[in-house]
């Protein structure tokens, strides 16, 4: 009996942490066999640092039982406001390049922030179902986006917003602000949720709303405040992005359209809620950033990359599905 248990135990642990088993198989894989490689394993960490931070906040959504469809075109809106208030401020202050990155930082969060309550109060006070909701606000914010970048167009000093996403330090490829900055925002958003009532809740409310609710929690009130941390996240992902290209366009959005999905999914957070960890998140953005990379080093062609991105994604929703039926059964 208490052999059976242990291996229930065992493969309990190895179902709900699988995401390190192909992490590593994958960078296994990927340094052994895969020429150039090891030389652009940095980008890795880069990129993670960029895109990383909108499937944090898309995965909190997910761990309610929620889902939010418009986290690329949030982030897009959010670099088309980084752009107009930088250079807004730095006009109306005469070329004043700190005050006007602070500015424009504030001003693509506040932008999140308003995305995000629209979303949570078309679906949590007004009752819209979330995959509807976001398919129509993902429109919506898109038309925003495009009306205001039609074509791509830079801070009038390029230089101080690259600052983030661009400086080396220690001269080192893979050690810049944005990696430091993300290293701080998942330190964070793990405190919230683990060291905090309202976090806790998040879990309870994914696995039963009705029961949550019953048990005196605020369920409408929770989904609206993780639609808006994860308009916030998103924002900020936007801002980062403008931060390493040095300008914004219509369609940077379109890069994160199933990018943050896929990373939760595979990371080990279910579609159906109520499971899943700031690491698992993590470790999703990293398994995809690395097999991005790895397609990069490879020199695959953008249609063999969106094949091999598509089918990844089937893969890992068929994996997910019969995962949480499992789970179900148990």
């Amino acid at each position: 009996m208490e052999k059976e248990m242990r291996r229930n135990q065992t493969v309990r642990l190895i179902k709900d942490n699988n995401s390190v088993l192909i992490l590593a198989l994958l960078l296994f894989i990927c340094f052994a066999f895969v020429d150039g490689y090891r030389g652009g394993f940095y980008n890795v960490i880069v990129y993670s640092s960029i895109y990383g931070v909108v499937c944090l906040g898309l995965g909190l959504v997910m761990i309610t039982g929620n889902i939010d469809l418009s986290v690329g075109f949030q982030a897009g809106l959010a670099g088309v406001t980084t752009v107009l208030s930088f250079n807004a401020m730095y006009q109306a202050t005469g070329g004043n390049s700190g005050l006007s990155l602070v500015v424009c930082i504030l001003v693509a969060m506040l932008t999140g922030a308003v995305t995000g309550l629209f979303n949570g109060f078309v679906v949590a006070k007004i009752g819209v179902s979330p995959l509807i909701a976001t398919i129509a606000s993902n429109y919506l914010f898109k038309g925003l986006v495009f009306y205001f970048a039609q074509s791509s167009f830079a801070p009038d000093d390029v230089d101080t917003i690259k600052f983030i996403a661009k400086t080396k330090i220690f001269d080192l490829k893979w050690l810049t602000p944005s990696v430091l900055l993300f290293v701080v925002i998942v330190v964070l958003v793990g405190l919230w949720m683990y060291k905090t009532r309202f976090g806790n809740r998040l879990h309870v409310v994914g696995d039963n709303a009705e029961a949550a609710a019953y048990s005196g929690i605020p369920v409408d009130k929770t989904v609206l405040i993780t639609y808006i941390i994860c308009g916030v996240l998103a924002a900020v992902s936007g801002f980062l992005m403008v931060s390493f290209d040095g300008y914004t366009i219509y369609t940077q959005g379109n890069s994160l359209s199933t990018f943050p999905i896929s990373c939760c999914v595979i990371g080990g957070i279910k579609m159906s809620g109520g499971k899943g960890t700031v690491v698992h998140m993590l470790i999703g953005v990293i398994i995809m950033r690395a097999i991005s990379t790895m397609m990069s080093v490879m020199f695959l062609n953008t249609d063999m990359v969106n094949l091999i991105t598509g089918v990844l994604l089937v893969v890992v929703l068929i994996i997910d599905r019969f995962t949480s039926a499992k789970s179900a059964d148990e």
